[in-house]
C-alpha cells in the first residue's frame, strides 16, 4: 500500500494517466520516486469504476487503463509512489488540482516538482509557489519521461517516441501546444519529428 512519505516529485490525476499509457510504464514506475493526493488516488478510482467495458481505442479505455495500472502501482508495498491525504478534501471537477494546491500551501518545502497536466492549472500552481516563496519548477507529464532520458535509463529516441504517443493519444494538436509539451525539458525531437508532431520513422 502506497506510503504517506513526500517524495520530491508531486503528480496530478492526468499526468499520471498520460505517463501510464506510455511504452516506457515499465521503466518510470519503478525508478522515479513520486508522490500524488487521495483525492488524484480516487479520481484514478472513478475512471476504473465508471466505465466497465470501454470500446477499443476509446478515451474511456484510455483512461481507465492508465488509471488501472497507476493504482496497482499505488497499491505495491515496494513501490516508490506514495499517497498523501489532503484534508479538507476538496470536491468538483478541479479536485485534484486543488488537492494539489492544498498540499502545497502546507507542505511546499517538500517538493522540488509538480507535474500537472492542464497548462492554465500549471499557471495557477505557479502563482502559488511563487506566492510562497518555493524554489519548484512546475512542468508537463513529459518532463517525468525526461527524467528517464536524463539518468539514462531511455535513449532520445524512445524519450522523443513516448512523447510523441502521449502528445497523440492527449489529442494535443497546434504548434504552440506541442511546444509547451517540452516546455523545461532541452531535448530536440524535431529531426525524428514532422512538422504535425507524426514520427518521420516507424
Amino acid at each position: 500500500m502506497a506510503s504517506e512519505a513526500r517524495y520530491p516529485i508531486l503528480a496530478d490525476t492526468s499526468s499520471l494517466i498520460a505517463v501510464a499509457n506510455t511504452a516506457q510504464w515499465g521503466q518510470l514506475k519503478d525508478a522515479i520516486h513520486l508522490t500524488t493526493t487521495n483525492v488524484c488516488k480516487h479520481e484514478l478510482q472513478r475512471h476504473v469504476n465508471s466505465n466497465k467495458h470501454p470500446p477499443d481505442g476509446s478515451r474511456e479505455q484510455y483512461l481507465k487503463r492508465g488509471s488501472q495500472r497507476v493504482l496497482e502501482h499505488l497499491d505495491v508495498d515496494s513501490s516508490p509512489w506514495s499517497c498523501v491525504t489532503v484534508v479538507p478534501r476538496p470536491h468538483g471537477p478541479d479536485a485534484g488540482e486543488q488537492s494539489l494546491k492544498q498540499e502545497l500551501s502546507e507542505h511546499g518545502s517538500a517538493y522540488q516538482i509538480v507535474s500537472i497536466l492542464d497548462s492554465a492549472a500549471r499557471r495557477s500552481i505557479r502563482r502559488l509557489i511563487d506566492n510562497n516563496g518555493y524554489d519548484i519548477d512546475v512542468v508537463g507529464p513529459p518532463y517525468l519521461l525526461y527524467i528517464l532520458l536524463d539518468n539514462d535509463l531511455i535513449d532520445k529516441p524512445e524519450f522523443c517516441e513516448a512523447t510523441v504517443g502521449m502528445i497523440q493519444m492527449e489529442g494535443w494538436t497546434g504548434y504552440e501546444v506541442v511546444k509547451n509539451a517540452w516546455t523545461s525539458i532541452p531535448v530536440d525531437c524535431s529531426e525524428i519529428l514532422d512538422d504535425e508532431c507524426k514520427l518521420t520513422h516507424p
